[in-house]
């Protein structure tokens, strides 16, 4: 036996998950975790000026790699800061893994300094939360945790850690170690139902795949892709799967919902049948319930029983893993059979989504203030196809979502929370994820104001992520809503222009402002050559 403190039983237990980041802030109540971290180079420790750019790297760290991202926070107002990310975790399924320091136990009912009830909140927006009373008890702990975040539908989970129970000395035996990698939660098709989707499938004269962030997942891109060219039928996708297959695919239809195509959602007007695999068909992908005609038969897929027939009366729901259903249904569907009129209507719809784009990027005009085609055009010429793009919350991501997506995880925004404050964090971690992939933070002034502080963590921990920020001087979503509904009239919406540039030289990483069309692709250029964190300030016009 050998005697641990309950903080090295924490850290090895993370080593024995594979982590090999943890984000977050120092406090009294996280030294002991700290002190830990400092044993074990294994994990690199990542500090950041504000818990909620710690929760959104954990979670771009998460969305971006398929693997738990970890944060590491102080106790009472230190957690509350990181309750908003963990809600955005929760809306979109991230398996982030929120360790939460707090007083030591005989003091969590006297009303102390900082404190409060710190499980109870997270309670709501979290998979499991869970407190160790004995330090002994901190292994299998983390082990739950880590089992419940990834399986099934992932999704954050909470351990609030009492200080004296990290203090405390625990005497274990060497145990069998976790066998993660041999966990699985990837159950089959019940054999009946799956039998009738083919029949449906071949009945149908316009079926459409609909792919969710439960295919992503599942990592189910290269079978949906197959079933594509086995029905000759258009694959729509929700915001969070895009990339799921390459969006110059002839198979792909286009995004739908809110922030997707006109002719993705088009084609999902059209359709007499939609396969939703992965999908919740929530109301920003189905612009409030209204796309999906009322006379077409659905088949709908989710490894969560609860979303089942939640938003739509599905003909069929099948409660098992999305890729193991598309597996199933490849090896069962008969061969043979014309599918010509099928593939005809497929290509004109993939024509309609191509004359979108094109009308798009051909809109693009030179001038000052930077239109904001003509920035998206440029980019789309600067941003390769194995980058990692993230989008903040505001009208610019309407512009944003028309880039390509070609690979899975590649495109990430809080669609289901909607936060501001997502976008430059969420890049942070996917560089951290990904150091040898180009990532791009495309992000409103008023959103990147919210976390701009930690373009010090970008620049001391040498993540040297892309953000261009559309700058109009206001929180242009919402002046929007003013002007259409409520006479013109503007409030609580202008802000004084600011110089974002400057901003990023007093913290040592690039910056330059772009005023004029003509140096959008210099800027883009020197960015990218600088070897620095970058921020790139472009004037867009105001609404």
């Amino acid at each position: 036996m050998s005697s641990s403190t309950g903080g090295q039983l924490l850290v090895e237990a993370l080593v024995d998950a594979g982590v090999t980041h943890v984000v977050g802030m120092s406090g009294h109540t996280t030294l002991p975790v700290l002190d830990a971290l400092y044993e074990h180079p294994s994990i690199r420790f990542v500090l950041a000026k504000h818990e909620q750019t710690i929760g959104g790297m954990a979670d771009g760290y998460a969305r971006s790699s398929g693997r738990p991202g970890v944060c590491l926070v102080h106790l009472g107002p230190s957690a509350a800061n990181l309750l908003i990310n963990i809600g955005a975790a929760y809306r979109e399924y991230s398996p982030v893994i929120a360790l939460t320091c707090n007083e030591q136990l005989q003091l969590q009912d006297r009303d102390v300094f900082n404190s409060w009830d710190q499980l109870s909140p997270f309670r709501e927006v979290t998979k499991w939360a869970a407190r160790p009373y004995r330090a002994a008890d901190i292994p299998r702990i983390v082990r739950s945790a880590v089992v419940r975040s990834t399986l099934g539908r992932p999704g954050p989970v909470q351990i609030d850690l009492p200080l004296d129970v990290l203090r405390q000395d625990a005497e274990l035996a060497e145990g069998k170690r976790p066998a993660y990698s041999s966990y699985s939660a990837r159950s089959r098709p019940d054999p009946e139902l799956l039998e009738a989707v083919p029949q449906m499938l071949s009945r149908a004269q316009r079926p459409v795949l609909l792919a969710g962030d439960g295919l992503v997942w599942a990592e189910g891109g290269p079978e949906l892709q197959w079933l594509a060219e086995r029905l000759a039928c258009p694959v729509l996708v929700t915001l969070e799967a895009r990339g799921l297959i390459p969006e110059d695919s002839p198979y792909y239809g286009g995004a739908i919902g809110t922030w997707g195509d006109a002719a993705g959602n088009e084609t999902l007007r059209s359709a007499d049948l939609v396969l939703a695999v992965g999908s919740r068909l929530a109301d920003t992908d189905t612009l409030g319930w209204s796309l999906i005609p009322e006379g077409a038969a659905i088949v709908q897929v989710d490894v969560e029983p609860g979303l089942l027939a939640h938003q739509y009366p599905v003909d069929i729901g099948l409660a098992c893993d999305p890729r193991r259903f598309l597996q199933d249904l490849l090896a069962i569907l008969p061969a043979g059979g014309s599918l010509a009129e099928r593939d005809r209507w497929r290509s004109e719809l993939r024509d309609k989504l191509e004359q979108e784009r094109t009308g798009y990027l051909a809109s693009a005009k030179d001038g000052s203030p930077v239109q904001h085609q003509r920035l998206i055009k440029e980019l789309s010429e600067h941003i390769n196809a194995d980058a990692v793009v993230t989008a903040g919350a505001g009208r610019h991501s309407f512009h944003a979502g028309k880039l390509l997506a070609r690979r899975p995880r590649s495109y990430l925004k809080s669609g289901g929370f909607g936060m501001m404050g997502f976008a430059f964090p969420a890049a942070l971690g996917a560089k951290l994820a990904h150091p040898d992939r180009d990532v791009w933070c495309l992000v409103g002034d008023g959103d990147f104001s919210m976390t701009i502080q930690d373009v010090e963590t970008a620049v001391r921990e040498n993540l040297n992520v892309i953000t261009v920020v559309f700058n109009d001087s206001g929180y242009s979503s919402v002046k929007q809503i003013q002007r259409t509904q409520y006479g013109e009239r503007p409030i609580g919406v202008d802000f004084s222009r600011t110089d974002f540039a400057r901003f990023a030289e007093v913290f040592g990483a690039f910056g330059v402002s772009v005023k004029r069309s003509e140096e959008i692709g210099p800027a883009l250029a020197a960015a990218k050559a600088s070897g620095k964190p970058a921020i790139i300030d472009v004037a867009v016009e105001p609404l």
